[in-house]
């Protein structure tokens, strides 16, 4: 027996988070009947599982890889709206694969993809604290009483901030721009632009640029390449 949110995670077609979702909206099906609730154990030999109507397979083979994100593409398996998707950028691969989290629309760097619902699950879930490196380009130069307020937390929209690292790469007292290191092991929307316009200096641009231990490297912006079994394994450590 597996978890009907596990058992479609591991399908490729959505991570488990996207999938207790869709559960909850009613567009997931065990032999024909809606199940609403996360959780429900199924027979991954005899149940016949329909998600958004598309029947749900066992998947044969696993992908990963890593993109350099541009900015001024969203990060959505696809837009009602017509504007351009991260998705667009893979699309020679198979579209089973989806992103594991978010990066807002005009934040850059690394993204990654992958069809292992177990994988995301240990990216994503706020338990596993996985760190995550920006670069930030920000307005006016920070104050060290500023500089300490972000490295103890301060309060955004979705609450408050854990403790995070925050290095001042290059600034001066007459430049209008001052560049950071951040490293923060949550994934509150937008959480550190919010957090640098808490203090008063908004962001400029915004970049990802390490994972865990992965880090970006010169991958080009637009850009993908799959992800080595040593990656992948220090990954799900």
């Amino acid at each position: 027996m597996m978890r009907l949110e596990k058992y479609i995670a591991t399908s490729g077609i959505a991570s488990r988070r996207s999938a207790k979702k869709s559960i909850r909206d009613g567009a997931v099906t065990v032999n024909g009947e809606p199940i609403l609730v996360p959780g429900h154990p199924i027979n991954v030999e005899i149940d016949s599982v329909e998600f958004e109507g598309k029947q749900v397979e066992p998947l044969a083979e696993h992908a990963y890889l890593m993109l350099n994100k541009p900015a001024g593409c969203l990060t959505t398996r696809r837009d009602e709206r017509g504007r351009p998707t991260v998705m667009e950028l893979v699309a020679d691969l198979p579209d089973t694969i989806y992103p594991v989290g978010r990066l807002d629309l005009e934040t850059e760097g690394l993204l990654l993809f992958t069809n292992d619902g177990d994988f995301a699950y240990q990216l994503l879930h706020p338990s596993h604290e996985v760190e995550k490196t920006y670069l930030a380009w920000v307005k006016g130069v920070p104050c060290d009483s500023a500089i300490q307020r972000l490295r103890q937390g301060v309060t955004i929209s979705s609450g408050t901030t854990s403790p995070a690292k925050v290095k001042r790469l290059k600034a001066n007292k007459d430049s209008a721009l001052a560049k950071f290191e951040v490293v923060i092991h949550e994934g509150k929307k937008r959480q550190v632009r919010l957090m640098f316009k808490t203090v008063g200096h908004p962001v400029i641009r915004l970049k990802r640029v390490r994972i865990g231990n992965l880090r970006l490297g010169n991958l080009p912006s637009g850009q993908y390449r799959l992800l080595t079994p040593e990656e992948v394994s220090e990954l799900m450590l």
